[in-house]
This record gives C-alpha cells, structure tokens and sequence, in this order.
C-alpha cells in the first residue's frame, strides 16, 4: 500500500479552555510517501526501512486482535523521519491497514490509528491517510487525565479537495531535526495556554477565510489566512523552539519565499520542513530552483515540488 504524507498547518486552539484542546489544520501530499508490502508467511518477518517502528506496530496489531505472528512486510519506502511530514502516523497505519486486510480484519482507521498509538495531539495525520485533501480536525476533549494518552481520536470538522493548481514547494534544511512523539508531551508541559485572544484570532482566520477561500479556490486569500496562522502559532512556539521558526535559515527562507510572488509560507509542525505555496508549476519550478540555490549556500539540503493528494492512502491487492 501507498501513503501520502502531510504538510500540519497549524493548531486551532492551544488554550482548552471551551473543552477541546489542540485541533489541527493540514493537507495530504502526493509526495514523499511510505510504502509497505505484507503477505502472510509461517513466521514474523519485518524488513526494509524502519523495520524496528514497522515491527512494534505490527507487533500492537497482532496483539490486539490476538492473531498469530504469521505475516511478512516488506518497508519499500517510508517518509522522511522528523522533518514535519508526518512519517510515524502514516508508517503505522500502512502496516496495520495491510495486516486487517491479510487477516480479514474489518476495523476502521480511527480503530487502527488507536491501537498503534497514533492521534495523541493531532488527527490530521489520521484524516489524510482516510480521506486525503484538506482537513481541519476538533482536538482532543480537555475532560481526560491525560490529553496524551488518551484513545480518543479527534474528529474531523471539515474536509475537501485541495486545487489541483496549487502547489507546495517545500525545503528540507540540513539542519537539526524536529520534535519526537515522545519529547511532545514535555515539551507542550513547558508552555503556557495560549492566550484567549490569539486563540480567537486563528479560528476567525480558519473559519472566515481559509475555509471560504478553499471552497471558492482563492489561493490569495487562503494564503494571507495561512502565512497570518503560522505567524500567531510560531510566536507561540519561540519559546521551545528558539524563534518564530524551528531554524534561522527557515526564517531567512520564509522571508524570500513571501518575495517570490507565494501566496504563502510556513514551517510544517515542528520542521525543520517548511513550504512556499504557489499556483501553477512554472512558479512552482521558478521557486523550487531559487530556494534551492538559496540552501546551497547555507549548508544545503532538499527542495522538492508537491501538490494535494486529494484521495488518501490506496491498498492494492495483488492476487497469487
């Protein structure tokens, strides 16, 4: 099977106090993408990238439904680690959808997403590998001792195909690498709510014009809307990861690419990965070869072009 991957736009709410606290914004990527072959075999074999995290999952599923340890999977490609694409969420929902479907296991992918512990503080993740597009999601209920151990998935809120014509160019610095699923809960520990009213200001901007502006396909104003989230959310985020971008060179970067005729920029998650959009792929290159020249003469790093993957992960089932 096939997975997009996810640019994570940003946090809905970071204060909690109505009930609901994290609730996220994202879209699913055409590019790079995990993919994972299983087929049944007299023993648990686990090869290729990332076999150790492709096993544990694969481990939690077989558990769960107390199935025999009879399956081979083979890890083709995976999704860079900690760069801000989302490789963890997609890795284990690629292993368990293959398994259900092996085992003849009828579960949905909330089911799935719970059991190998994926959803904690975002469902963007969850909703991309489903249902691909644009996805804003609700958050996790604030009732619960723990927010981050929770096996409450959140629920999407919204969802629609992401314009053909808008694209994403997006840089991988050769910088250090962002956040873990681990380090999340300390580091979220170390924050402040939010305050009230930059909370109010991210919903105005989510409701009244990034939604309206992806349904009527006006990529100027879905861009200010994004650029002015990722602005509020980062100035927030400073406080743990050194400025209002995990990276100066990012910042630097951000910067150039709002000169470079993008609609909009920001940083996905916790980076170092961060994105220009545009419209068209003669702006799309015309970027791409700029912020690349860019990187070069800061210690390098990747530069790639994607656009929406507006369907989610597909499962091919090859008959033997």
């Amino acid at each position: 099977m096939t997975t997009p991957s996810r640019l994570h736009l940003g946090f809905l709410d970071l204060e909690g106090g109505l009930g609901r606290i994290f609730g996220g914004i994202g879209v699913a990527l055409n590019y790079p993408n995990t993919i994972v072959e299983a087929e049944p075999s007299g023993e648990l074999i686990v090869k290729g990238e990332k076999s150790v995290q492709a096993r544990l999952f694969a481990e939690r599923f077989l558990k769960a439904y107390g199935l025999p340890r009879k399956v081979a999977i083979n890890v083709k490609q995976t999704i860079p680690e900690h760069v801000g694409l989302g490789s963890g969420t997609q890795l284990a929902l690629a292993v368990a959808t293959s398994l259900a479907k092996i085992f003849q296991i009828r579960a949905s992918v909330k089911e799935l997403a719970a059991i190998t512990g994926r959803g904690s503080v975002s469902g963007v993740g969850i909703a991309i590998f489903e249902l691909g597009g644009f996805v804003v999601e609700g958050g996790l209920k604030t009732g619960i001792s723990n927010p981050f151990i929770t096996k409450s998935i959140p629920p999407v809120i919204f969802h629609a195909s992401f314009p053909d014509d808008w694209l994403f160019v997006i840089a991988i610095p050769n910088v250090k690498r962002g956040f873990t699923d681990e380090e999340e809960p300390t580091i979220f520990s170390r924050l402040p709510p939010m305050s009230a009213e930059n909370v109010g200001k991210i919903c105005r901007l989510t409701l009244m014009k990034l939604l309206p502006s992806i349904i009527e396909h006006d990529i100027k104003s879905f861009g200010e809307a994004l650029t002015s989230i990722q602005n509020i959310l980062g100035n927030y985020f400073s406080h743990v990861q050194g400025g209002i971008y995990s990276s100066r060179i990012a910042e630097e970067a951000i910067t150039h690419i709002l000169r470079q005729e993008a609609y909009g920029a920001g940083q996905s998650s916790w980076g170092p990965a961060f994105y220009g959009l545009v419209q068209g792929e003669e702006k799309a290159l015309k970027l791409r070869s700029t912020l690349q020249s860019f990187l070069n003469n800061r210690g390098g790093g990747q530069v790639f072009v994607a656009k929406a993957n507006n369907n989610g992960a597909f499962v091919e089932q090859i008959a033997k």
